[in-house]
């Protein structure tokens, strides 16, 4: 009886060690894909591709839930979720992530929305304009990005 009780505790800490070591991500509803800019994969598990870049890498993750490494991100540069046209409007973004939309650029198929959301997180600088969020609005999907799209769109 002992050594089951001890078994069960053991199983009950490695089990609390383990929950403290990763956290789960849920993508957000309606997004088909989530893009993580990092110098070293954060998550846990496999990727579903890998694009390598010259100072960083995009891993593509189609699942709905994703477990993270470390829950302060360190190596990680920014991260976007990609959109299906017909499941989110850029302004339904806008209007959920209260974003003070600051330039716009217009594109080939579309147009890029570069904002300070007030959920904060990282920024950059852009024409002396703190940016912590892009929105673009292509031909085929709505990305959004923080603060950047670091891949192609």
């Amino acid at each position: 009886m002992k050594s089951i009780a001890i078994y069960i505790l053991a199983i009950i800490f490695l089990s609390a060690v383990a929950l403290g070591l990763s956290y789960q991500v849920k993508l957000p509803d309606g997004a088909q894909e989530m893009q993580v800019y990092s110098l070293a994969t954060p998550l846990v598990g496999e990727c579903d591709q890998v694009d390598m870049m010259t100072n960083f890498n995009i891993y593509h993750y189609y699942d709905k839930f994703v477990s993270i490494k470390d829950c302060k991100l360190d190596n990680t540069l920014g991260v976007a979720y990609v959109y299906p046209k017909d499941s989110m409007s850029e302004q339904i973004l806008m209007k959920r992530l209260s974003i003070d939309v600051r330039f716009t650029q217009d594109l080939e198929n579309g147009v890029t929305y570069y904002g300070k959301s007030k959920a904060g997180g990282r920024s950059v600088y852009i024409d002396g304009q703190e940016i912590n969020v892009q929105i673009v609005n292509n031909k085929n999907y709505i990305i959004v990005g923080f603060p950047l799209i670091m891949g192609s769109y």
